[in-house]
């Protein structure tokens, strides 16, 4: 009876003294499946086997073994079997003599646990000697001019050829490289392989070397590529309605814009306004139908129009427009019939004093230009200040506005170190673009009425001077425009002239 006691108190000591938690099977393994045997080692040749097989310390999964067993070049299509700690590759035909290949599992095998994976890479040839050439490759984004990985950088023999005789991708740095390569000429491509068919679609970003090169050669150092995405086929996209009275829609450039029908009813000059190269704003006027069509050019878009939206009152916004000083931008969500000057206020903040303005309008937006200067004003819209297309009448707006003059802005005056044939500036501050630029041969840009603050600058060599940047044309053989990046702050002050110069690579 006393050993029956003593056991039952020991029990309740330990149990007392422990804590509730997971059994641990001790450090987490992070470590990837290792390869004990196989019939290939690095850089072996005289390879002739069939069959390649790994085998693990562990047992293993195969993750996505179609996409991550790659064979460079890819004279053979691949299958592989996983037999407990076994993988087996076997090659569909047989690999060409005298060459080198590179067999990549990458990221293919992971441990059945804890999923740890690994890049493995084995070179092998099936003649005598391994080849040894390499050739380093970094990719770029032609207008940010930012570092692109997950590109895939193919090395074609002929440039008509579909698929490229070596391929790799670009890391998180751009680059690509190649190794393990047979001497001689490449044609140098890099596309965003999307449907991962090693084929360069359309649709995808692409970047060419348009001359052969040499690896080893003519080609020591790191070659730059840039890619973008082709002009694609543009259509008549993204219809909205934007209630009561308008319609907002992108409209390809090479299509008439003027050319236009609202259920049925031609539209004239004053039912619609061109916004920017490739948007249009079209009046919906007096039509109460539910079910609107449009159509621009022979291309048919479909919207309704609730009854909701078509009563709703029109919406007044104020525009911001930089390196405006003489009067204020607003626009309305209908195209604007008339305006009652008598229910606008314009108020002086200072003391509360009335100031007189005059008001134009055109399409959707108006603007107000103030008689008198005042630091900071008030605009107010009664009800129905406005009454629009659709016979609907504005909300109440309130504004209020500060009012910069000429003493509150700065002139920036940039010198070029080389003239430019043709060129588009961006001023950019806080990432965002601000203003826009076209400049024709010249070594100087003018930049005044810029707002105090900090600003860095994109200049597109526009080309064929079109007044826009253009991507690649594998259709014309020409790559991207270049895009010069300045990024280094330039610092504006209020009642100031700043000249700035900027350093134009020179082409050889």
């Amino acid at each position: 009876m006393a050993r029956f006691l003593a056991l039952i108190c020991l029990l309740f000591l330990v149990a007392s003294c422990g804590q509730i938690g997971t059994i641990s099977g001790g450090p987490k393994d992070e470590i990837a499946p290792q390869i004990t045997s196989s019939n290939l080692t690095n850089k072996q040749v005289n390879f002739s086997e069939k069959i390649i097989e790994f085998t693990f310390d562990e047992y293993i999964e195969l993750n996505k073994p179609m996409e991550q067993i790659v064979l460079v070049p890819a004279d053979s299509k691949i299958q592989s079997k996983l037999v407990k700690k076994t993988l087996s590759i076997g090659f569909n035909d047989s690999l060409q003599k005298n060459t080198t290949y590179t067999l990549y599992l990458n990221s293919a095998v992971k441990d059945v646990t804890e999923g740890n994976d690994s890049l493995m890479k084995f070179t092998f040839s099936t003649g005598k000697v391994i080849d040894s050439l390499s050739l380093y490759v970094r990719v770029f984004d032609a207008f940010s001019k930012e570092w692109k990985s997950k590109v895939t950088v193919g090395l074609y023999p002929n440039f008509e050829d579909k698929s490229p005789r070596y391929f790799t991708q670009s890391q998180s740095n751009g680059i690509a490289h190649f190794e393990a390569l047979r001497p001689g000429s490449y044609f140098v491509k890099a596309f965003t392989d999307k449907n991962q068919d090693l084929h360069i679609q359309q649709s995808e970003m692409q970047g060419f070397n348009w001359d052969a090169i040499i690896p080893g050669s003519d080609v020591t150092d790191t070659l730059l590529l840039p890619v973008s995405l082709p002009v694609q086929e543009d259509k008549l996209k993204n219809a909205r309605l934007i209630p009561p009275g308008i319609i907002g829609v992108h409209v390809p450039v090479d299509k008439d814009g003027t050319n236009i029908l609202l259920n049925g009813q031609t539209l004239d000059i004053n039912q619609f306004i061109g916004i920017g190269e490739d948007s249009l704003l079209v009046s919906i006027g007096e039509i109460k139908e539910i079910d609107l069509q449009l159509i621009i050019a022979e291309d048919t878009l479909l919207l309704r129009n609730t009854p909701k939206q078509q009563a709703a009152k029109i919406a007044v916004q104020f525009i911001e427009k930089e390196g405006m000083q003489d009067r204020f931008f607003l626009s309305c969500s209908d195209f604007i019939q008339w305006l009652d000057t008598s229910k606008m206020k314009l108020r002086n903040m200072e003391d509360s004093s009335l100031v007189a303005f005059d008001v134009e309008f055109l399409a959707n937006q108006f603007e107000i230009r103030p008689k008198k200067y005042a630091k900071n004003y008030q605009l107010s819209l009664v009800e129905g200040a406005i009454l629009g297309k659709t016979k609907n009448v504005s909300n109440k707006f309130q504004k209020e506005i500060a009012w910069k003059q000429d003493r509150d802005f700065g002139d920036l005056t940039i010198r070029l170190t080389d003239t430019i044939p043709a060129g588009i500036i961006h001023v950019i501050q806080k990432n965002v673009v601000i203003r826009t630029a076209s400049f024709n041969e010249t070594d100087k840009i003018s930049l005044p009425d810029l707002l105090p603050g900090e600003y860095t600058f994109k200049v597109i060599l526009d080309r064929n001077k079109n007044g826009k940047w253009d991507p690649i044309s594998p259709k014309f053989k020409t790559l991207a425009e270049e895009v010069l990046l300045f990024n280094t702050p330039v610092k504006i002050r209020s009642n100031w002239e700043v000249e700035v110069n900027f350093e134009v690579p020179l082409k050889n």
